[in-house]
């Protein structure tokens, strides 16, 4: 698919792979002179991969973001200058009607003028490092839903960004379970299917070939998985960790268990809950219904 690029909003430039913001001011209601800010939006789908760019600035207060979750609210934003910090990663504060900051370094006191900065945002799940001159300048874990891209600047001189390039990574499904035959047999006939209908790229903790511990690992891949499967049938400690760390950390999450079970855990009895039949007819349905599930998250 051919990109595009569109200003959205206030006065901006784009020629080709180079967008230049255009400085304009508005009086507030105070009579005061305000920059105007500047937006351009583009058809490119964004959810796991790489962001890169150049940028270059010609005042120290100049901001260059891009924007993330934009068709679900515009709540995260990433790049230069934002809240007094050179580099940061800031998310909107619907209560407060205010932008915190989650995690940044340097001071725009510190900028530099009329040289490119080449900034790259990784986003692999719930994990965002920013990164200029690859240097690592922020890391936070923060949902990412699918959404097309954004560029947001607002400055008193002109910005000029070039070479705006993304690379997709496809999402990936962690899945949670007990490892024996019948649990196998789910996951290979059923949830893996499913999943790379959707693009995702599947794994289990036993796909691992690593030296590090194995807590480690899966710790790991919960946080960088865009959604988290679990089967709860059976009462294993490890998988109800597994699944109390994703609920921790606000990851989506679809439980599944076997209706041979009475009753669920206390504290995942609230949680909405996939249930099926190990049958023949019983498999068509959760497939069904777990396609559901990932359409309502995707």
């Amino acid at each position: 698919m051919k990109t595009n690029w569109l200003v959205t909003g206030g006065k901006a430039e784009i020629k080709g792979e180079t967008f230049k913001y255009i400085p304009q001011t508005i009086k507030n209601k105070f009579g005061q002179e305000e920059n105007v800010p500047a937006f351009i939006k583009s058809n490119l789908d964004f959810e796991n991969g790489e962001i890169n760019f150049r940028v270059r600035i010609k005042e120290q207060h100049a901001m260059c973001q891009v924007i993330f979750n934009s068709d679900t609210g515009g709540n995260l934003n990433i790049g230069l200058n934002t809240n007094d910090i050179l580099f940061g990663i800031t998310k909107f504060n619907v209560e407060t009607s205010k932008w915190d900051l989650i995690s940044g370094s340097g001071s725009n006191e510190n900028v530099e003028f009329d040289i490119d900065y080449n900034i790259k945002i990784t986003i692999y799940g719930s994990v965002i490092t920013l990164y200029a001159n690859d240097i690592k300048v922020a890391e936070a874990v923060q949902e990412v839903r699918q959404s097309q891209l954004q560029i947001a600047f607002i400055s008193s001189s002109e910005i000029i960004l070039k070479d705006f390039k993304v690379t997709n990574v496809k999402p990936k499904a962690f899945v949670v379970m007990q490892f024996s035959d019948e649990y196998n047999d789910l996951y290979n006939e059923v949830i893996k299917p499913v999943c790379e209908e959707y693009g995702l790229e599947c794994e289990r903790a036993d796909d691992f070939f690593t030296t590090n511990v194995i807590i480690q690992d899966i710790v790991q891949s919960i946080i960088s998985a865009s959604v988290i499967i679990a089967e709860i049938t059976p009462d294993n400690p490890n998988v109800f960790y597994e699944v109390g760390y994703s609920h921790a950390i606000g990851k989506p999450t679809i439980l599944l268990c076997d209706r041979k079970r009475d009753k669920l855990p206390f504290d995942l009895s609230s949680f909405r809950t996939l249930f099926y039949e190990n049958s023949i007819a019983g498999k068509s349905k959760v497939e069904q219904k777990l396609r559901k599930y990932l359409e309502n998250i995707f």
